[in-house]
């Protein structure tokens, strides 16, 4: 995968989530949060395989910069391919601010309804709080980037 380009080699970054990939090209440069932190991936950076935060990731590619807003999920660096595997995956300009609030606004009376006695309830608890933090960061997002 690490391909010459320029007289050099060249990074690649993926992100994909279930129903489709949403970004497959080159890259200069891949920024994530991911469980340690940010991280910023270049060309030759060392292998790594991780968790990913709900949160953004920034593809720069030349002049241009892509920036996705996603879910939480797994990031994983291997022989110059970023690849980014998440639940959700859009464009800020994507996101409808008033639909991801109202999912932070069902998630938080999801989360206060789970039975006490529930069998399963620290699990469903946790998925009601994953896509509570999913909504707020789309929300996030798309004020930070949509031009008003």
């Amino acid at each position: 995968m690490a391909e010459e380009r320029g007289g050099g080699r060249q990074l690649f970054c993926r992100v994909i989530t279930p129903e489709e990939i949403v970004y497959d090209g080159e890259a200069d440069l891949v920024v994530a949060r991911i469980a340690d932190g940010d991280l910023g991936v270049m060309v030759d950076h060392a292998p790594l395989v991780s968790t990913v935060e709900a949160g953004e990731v920034r593809i720069r590619e030349g002049e241009e910069q892509h920036v996705y807003a996603t879910s939480d999920g797994f990031f994983k660096v291997s022989e110059n391919l970023v690849q980014v595997l998440v639940e959700e995956a859009v464009t800020p300009d994507e996101i409808d601010v008033d639909e991801a609030a109202d999912r932070v606004e069902e998630a938080e009376r999801e989360f206060s309804e789970v039975p006490e006695d529930a069998e399963d309830r620290d699990r469903v608890r946790a998925e009601i709080e994953r896509r509570r933090k999913t909504g707020e960061n789309f929300v996030r997002l798309a004020r930070k980037y949509q031009s008003s």
